[in-house]
């Protein structure tokens, strides 16, 4: 009888996962305290403090896979233009966009329309999948979803905390980078997650690194607070998606996938103690609440399936 691994003990599965979204639902408020230390303000220097947290988080990933297999990943010929693909879509483009929302969003708007990730994975899954097609439990999720982010930006029918280079481009990137997760299944099969995801990463965080050289960015000093802010990051970057990969290979996607409520919540926590931002208005708790309630819905199974 083969051996279950130790990542499939539901103590074991429920604390890391609990343990990877809510440090990505950190990961907002963090970005903008950020800017704050090294006084960061133009989409140059933007660009230039998300390679640095990229390239960090891909060199850490590859490095972790050298020590555990003995030996540097090297790719194939054909799977070089696969994780060039997937490295520009998924991270170069996907959190250029973000970044560059990040400097006028509130994060608190920013963690709640990440918590939309699952309901744009599941419309693009139905598209490309056939064997994950959309359900009326799924689309009944989605609605409910949406409701949340509608509840957030349209309280009061002002609907005036959207702003396209703000907001807008947050939706987009979140779009982008679950299209390139829906993608990824599809060019990498031969390739490791973990080796895969590195190679992302750093194949990303170098293009973001060009790119903003070339607009002009320029980082200063952060002090000690803003170094802590990039190693909190980059460790993020590596070390959730690691375990997360882990977990989805021990456990089914369904068993894990709920725990992405997590994320809006512990991104509006953070904001409030990190920024200070005024998270407790009764359109972000209404806002919140529905979000998680839609990610629930479409990720549950009946306790039989798991």
């Amino acid at each position: 009888m083969e051996k279950k691994s130790v990542l499939s003990r539901p103590l074991v599965m429920i604390i890391l996962a609990f343990f990877c979204q809510g440090l990505w639902g950190i990961v907002f408020p963090v970005i903008k305290k950020g800017y704050e230390l090294f006084s960061i303000s133009g989409p140059g220097s933007t660009l230039l403090f998300a390679a640095i947290r990229f390239m960090v988080a891909g060199v850490l990933l590859l490095a972790v896979d050298t020590v555990v297999e003995k030996r540097f990943p090297v790719l194939k010929r054909k799977e070089y233009g696969s994780v060039l693909f997937l490295g520009s879509i998924q991270t170069g483009l996907a959190y250029a966009l973000q970044y560059i929302a990040m400097i006028r969003a509130a994060s608190i708007n920013c963690s709640i329309l990440n918590g939309t990730g699952v309901i744009f994975s599941t419309i693009f899954a139905h598209l490309l999948f056939p064997d994950d097609r959309l359900t009326l439990k799924k689309a009944v999720g989605a609605i409910v979803g949406f409701m949340g982010v509608l509840v957030c930006f349209l309280w009061g029918g002002k609907g005036e905390s959207f702003t396209f280079f703000g907001e807008g481009l947050e939706l987009i990137s979140i779009i982008t980078f679950v299209f390139g997760s829906n993608i990824s299944r599809l060019i990498t099969k031969d390739i490791k997650p973990v080796v895969a995801s590195g190679y992302n990463l750093l194949i990303g965080g170098f293009e973001l690194f060009v790119l903003g050289l070339i607009l002009g960015g320029r980082i200063g000093w952060g002090g000690f607070y803003g170094l802590l802010c990039l190693v909190f990051l980059s460790l993020t970057s590596s070390l959730c998606l690691y375990l997360w990969t882990a977990l989805i290979k021990e456990n089914t996607v369904s068993r894990i996938a709920v725990f992405q409520c997590v994320n809006p919540i512990t991104g509006a926590i953070a904001a409030s103690l990190l920024l200070g931002e005024n998270v407790f208005q009764p359109k972000y708790m209404v806002s919140v609440v529905l979000v998680t309630l839609g990610i629930v819905i479409i990720t549950s199974r009946p306790k039989s399936t798991l």
